[in-house]
């Protein structure tokens, strides 16, 4: 096992805010969430601005030193690493500029945010090693979580580098690729027979039960803001000019709100000139955030506790197994800051998404798997609808490879 590393803290993180009735939370709050609003009292981190402002160089705001992984955005995470290590070194991903997609699609400023390099092939790595040393700074040497598969591969993965323990609960329709990635890297599977939402609860009971650490990102609010570094790393390799807007594919409304967040930081911090619009794209199978989102009048007047009223939960079906989710655990969050960034939610259906892999891999050489084509396929969708002008600047965020579902998008040979 990896000795435990002693994290420095940010200086300038604040502690936690609750989403639903906005109570702050010190640093060392260890429930997770918040106790008057229960499970659905997700936390945020809260940080000075004004202070993280005075530190930065505006010249140079995040500098590499020598390490251009995750970590160099220290200032806006809550802890950081003293050290580089297997584990959680990661990031600088490519943003790519896909020439004969972009001609195909008539979006000349079409980027795609490529995180299928990371160490799990997923986005998601981004909060495995931020829960990583999170964990070990506290002691902890086993590690869980519920996931229909990238989170978990993740967990299985990182775990394995740092030589820690994971127990991972999958969904029964959870593909076998991903589940190979947890055997091969030595996590303790726990199938369970139903969706991914009681295979949600489940862990959550067995984590209390046992004292183990929580990946669980839509539980345990720091992992949320490893994922922000993919959003940072857009904005640098832009030169600080951001995009327009930003398409992300949704599940539990994790990465979206991350995104969000993390664009909304760099403008508080005066770094950007504009925020980008982010939108959320889910599966029609899935789609409790859009379905809500097109039901309501003026979705930027809601409070937390009214748009837990107004996100209600659906029974998920679609080919895209990780945002295959009935009822987001981190909706409140996710509307919160899409709502603040001016973007949107909408949902594509399951055929255009398959179209999406297809048109990623013959005209961009990118394989992603459904959930992570989403993000195309509603750029395609928000650009027939108007929302886009086509000579904006528009990110897709690719967030899983196809080798994770194989079987799907593929055309008969």
């Amino acid at each position: 096992m990896s000795a435990a590393p002693r994290a420095t803290a940010n200086p300038h993180w604040l502690g936690w805010r609750c989403v639903v009735c906005a109570r702050d939370f010190p640093r060392d709050h260890t429930g997770f969430v918040c106790d008057r609003c229960g499970i659905d009292g997700i936390l945020d981190a809260v940080y000075d601005y004004p202070a993280v402002a005075r530190g930065l160089d505006r010249a140079d705001p995040f500098p590499a030193r020598g390490r251009p992984d995750l970590w160099r955005f220290a200032p806006l995470l809550p802890i950081a690493p003293p050290d580089p290590d297997a584990a959680w070194s990661l990031g600088d991903t490519p943003l790519h500029a896909p020439r004969r997609l972009r001609e195909a699609l008539g979006l000349p400023r079409l980027f795609l945010k490529d995180d299928t390099g990371l160490p799990s092939a997923s986005l998601k790595d981004r909060a495995a090693a931020m829960g990583l040393v999170h964990a070990l700074s506290l002691g902890a040497t086993h590690l869980a979580c519920a996931s229909t598969g990238n989170a978990a591969a993740s967990l299985a993965v990182l775990a394995a580098r740092a030589g820690l323990s994971a127990t991972i609960f999958v969904p029964a329709a959870a593909p076998a690729a991903k589940l190979a990635q947890l055997v091969v890297h030595g996590a303790d599977v726990i199938r369970v027979d139903g969706t991914y939402d009681e295979a949600f609860d489940l862990s959550l009971r067995e984590i209390a039960a046992h004292g183990w650490y929580s990946r669980n990102c839509a539980h345990n609010p720091i992992l949320v803001e490893g994922k922000k570094t993919a959003a940072l790393e857009i904005a640098l390799a832009l030169g600080l000019d951001v995009p327009d807007a930003v398409f992300v594919p949704v599940g539990d409304g994790c990465i979206v709100s991350s995104v969000a967040k993390a664009f909304a930081e760099l403008h508080a911090l005066g770094l950007t000139a504009k925020r980008p619009r982010v939108y959320g794209v889910q599966a029609a199978g899935a789609a409790p955030l859009a379905r809500a989102w097109a039901a309501t009048p003026d979705p930027a007047a809601l409070d937390g506790a009214a748009i837990l009223r107004a996100v209600t939960p659906v029974a998920a079906h679609t080919v895209a197994d990780s945002i295959a989710v009935g009822i987001p655990r981190n909706r409140v969050k996710a509307w919160q800051y899409v709502a603040a960034s001016g973007g949107g939610f909408l949902s594509v259906p399951d055929p255009e998404i398959l179209a999406a892999i297809g048109l990623l891999a013959r005209l961009a050489g990118l394989w992603a798997e459904p959930s992570a084509a989403t993000a195309l396929a509603g750029i395609i969708a928000a650009r027939d609808r108007g929302w886009i002008d086509p000579a904006e600047t528009v990110v897709a965020l690719i967030t899983g490879h196809g080798l994770k579902d194989p079987g799907k998008g593929l055309p008969a040979v």
